[in-house]
């Protein structure tokens, strides 16, 4: 979600009159806004979500465990250096006719509000959840048109369709201009059947959570009947080096643990130099994520041009890649079967 001016300088107000550092975070603890630094208590877990605009599981735990979901109104978390929270924080529940919409963070440190300055800060809490929802509410419509021109991107065969898509994702201004980009493909199980609900949310809401830090107009995640995809551009530097592959490997960990019994791959395409050229890196990161459900010893993500020589694999249709049907080398190339049999 982009943070309007709005939200920005009312928290840098609040900062200032306050003379403390204070944060807003979104419901999932994705940070949203931070005042200046002009203030001391600064700790290593401010200076790492300010970097991050994301927390650890271990400090989500230390929030959640601390009540943060259903605190009827400001509470103190204990303070936890093993996790950087080293100074004592005041959280501070943002809700909106009762739905929970983020939080806002002041670091007290010895010196804790007293009641006037107290009373400022829940006099600004209405406005900042009128704006929360506000800009919740245009992300998601942000969000429905990406992913709406994301699936034109991809379509088989409509060269026209792919180009206006493109064309309108620029004009739009929902994925920035004139920069290569590449799709990654996840896929949750080796037969080709609808996903269920809980596969469905749970992609989804992972494929946002791991995207959510990287640059914004830099990224679109789309869940489709039976996969999950990413549209990134390879010019993000927040995925230079390898952060790109980290990050696929944090999604396909988080899924796996979200869904037990389900055994996520990904394959990475090609980088096009287009966003009109998108189908072909779909398509090369869907025959990637195929190779390396059915190769045993593979890792479970694969980029198509690393593929080699079982990159052959990808000509042969799914139905076929069978011991009656394969030729004895490329069977030979399975290994014993596909990834999650127990047969070699």
């Amino acid at each position: 979600m982009t943070v309007t001016r709005e939200l920005q300088r009312l928290l840098d107000a609040l900062g200032k009159r306050l003379r403390r550092n204070v944060t807003v975070d979104d419901q999932s603890l994705r940070q949203l806004a931070f005042s200046s630094h002009e203030y001391p208590g600064m700790d290593r877990l401010r200076e790492e979500s300010i970097l991050t605009r994301d927390v650890r599981p271990a400090v989500s735990e230390w929030i959640f465990g601390a009540g943060a979901r259903t605190a009827p109104g400001p509470f103190r978390p204990p303070v936890n250096p093993e996790i950087g929270a080293s100074t004592q924080r005041l959280c501070v529940p943002v809700r909106q006719q009762g739905t929970l919409l983020g939080f806002i963070w002041i670091l007290e440190g010895d010196d804790r509000l007293g009641e006037s300055e107290l009373q400022t800060v829940l006099n600004s809490v209405d406005m900042i959840a009128v704006i929360m929802q506000r800009d919740q509410l245009a992300g998601e419509l942000h969000r429905s048109r990406a992913r709406e021109l994301l699936r034109d991107l991809v379509v088989p065969g409509d060269a026209a369709a792919r180009a206006h898509a493109a064309a309108e994702l620029v004009d739009e201004e929902l994925f920035v201009a004139g920069e290569p980009a590449f799709v990654v493909f996840v896929s949750l199980r080796a037969e080709d059947r609808p996903l269920l609900e809980a596969e469905r949310g749970s992609l989804g809401a992972w494929l946002e959570r791991v995207t959510g830090r990287l640059s914004d107009r830099r990224h679109i995640s789309l869940v489709r009947r039976n996969h999950g995809m990413l549209l990134l551009s390879d010019k993000d530097p927040l995925l230079a080096g390898a952060a790109k592959h980290a990050l696929i490997e944090e999604l396909l960990v988080k899924l796996e643990s979200d869904l037990p019994g389900v055994e996520p791959v990904a394959g990475i395409g090609n980088v096009v130099e287009d966003l009109a050229g998108v189908h072909a890196s779909y398509r090369q990161a869907e025959r990637a994520a195929r190779v390396v459900r059915n190769v045993r010893g593979l890792e479970r993500m694969a980029s198509f041009d690393r593929l080699g020589v079982y990159g052959l694999l990808t000509l042969i249709p799914p139905a076929e890649l069978t011991a009656d049907t394969l030729p004895g080398g490329l069977l030979r190339l399975l290994e014993g079967g596909r990834r999650g049999s127990s047969s070699r």
